[in-house]
């Protein structure tokens, strides 16, 4: 798994081999809107990637890359050519991408692995509930703190 440094994100794709890679890409800039649809039902963002084979330096476009197989120790890479089975099949089809849910680390954990997993999608989502914890517990000592002086002034 190649780890692509985005500065405020990291993007992933994994080494097939001859230099390239296979990744899940989002159109950037203006035309990522049509790769969105809004459900005014569901109140819900669906969006759509594309599974790519590109070159390594093509993908990287400058940033720094560095070799992260961090989930080896937890999970069995499959092998090379059940790997290869799957990107032959998923080369060029559009899927369904969620920042938090279906990213580019998810797609990639799932071709080494077997299993989508992403460790930057769940630390932000901890961040945010770690934050949202904080805040509630800003919010609930203000609300004590203002109980306690409206008790103090009407007595």
């Amino acid at each position: 798994m190649i780890e692509i440094n985005r500065g405020q994100y990291k993007h992933w794709a994994l080494y097939i081999g001859n230099g390239e890679v296979i990744h899940l890409v989002t159109p950037d800039g203006p035309s990522r809107v049509s790769f969105c649809s809004f459900s005014s039902s569901s109140g819900s963002v669906s969006c759509k990637g594309t599974i790519t084979i590109e070159t390594l330096q093509d993908v990287a476009a400058g940033n720094t890359y560095k070799i992260n197989n961090y989930l080896d120790d937890e999970y069995k890479p499959r092998r090379t050519d059940v790997i290869m089975g799957d990107v032959d099949k998923m080369r060029g089809r559009t899927i369904t991408y969620d920042l938090l849910g279906r990213n580019c680390e998810h797609f990639v954990t799932f071709l080494r692995y077997g299993k989508s997993k992403s460790q930057q999608a769940d630390d932000f989502l901890n961040n945010v509930l770690t934050g949202t914890a904080g805040l509630l517990g800003v919010l609930t000592a203000v609300a004590a703190s203002t109980a306690a002086a409206a008790s103090t002034l009407s007595k």
